[in-house]
């Protein structure tokens, strides 16, 4: 039960921490989030992962150089790809070549991952993985939807300028 509520607790930080991270970018430039704001992304990327995982200090010590060269070699595969935000909708031949290659990037990791945190813990990784991104998503939709303005507070009143 201790166990319970203290993921609980973890995990209400970790939501706190997106919506402020959510509340910086939607204050920040349209054009993406403020300077600093993917750093903040990665810290929560890293603490919501650290904990779902469970990982103890000896394997987060060598898991984590593996995942953030995995992370880099993503992020390279995407500016190589032309894909990203203020780029044109790739065609359905360059989407389903770029999903090729993620997997393949996925797959040439997951042998390495499984060495360190073994197998079921590479299963639960690639679903955090989207789940935090899901977060994400739902937070900016959710800060889209509200023009970046959090809205009238709890009792009524106007909402805050």
């Amino acid at each position: 039960m201790k166990r319970v509520k203290q993921n609980l607790k973890t995990i209400m930080l970790v939501l706190g921490l997106l919506l402020s991270v959510g509340s910086a970018t939607a204050q920040g430039r349209g054009d993406g989030p403020p300077p600093g704001g993917m750093d903040k992304i990665e810290s929560l990327r890293i603490a919501f992962i650290s904990e779902r995982l469970d990982l103890t200090p000896e394997v987060a010590q060598k898991f984590w150089p593996v995942y953030n060269q995995y992370v880099a070699e993503f992020k390279a595969l995407r500016e190589s790809s032309g894909f990203g935000p203020g780029k044109p909708e790739p065609t359905a031949d360059e989407a389903l070549e770029f999903e090729q290659k993620k997997l393949d990037l996925k797959k040439k990791y997951k042998t390495q991952f499984e060495a360190v945190i073994g197998k079921d813990k590479v299963n639960m990784l690639y679903r955090l993985e989207e789940e935090f991104r899901q977060k994400l998503r739902e937070l900016h939709d959710q800060r889209r939807g509200q023009g970046g303005h959090p809205g009238p507070p709890p009792g009524g009143g106007p909402p805050p300028r």
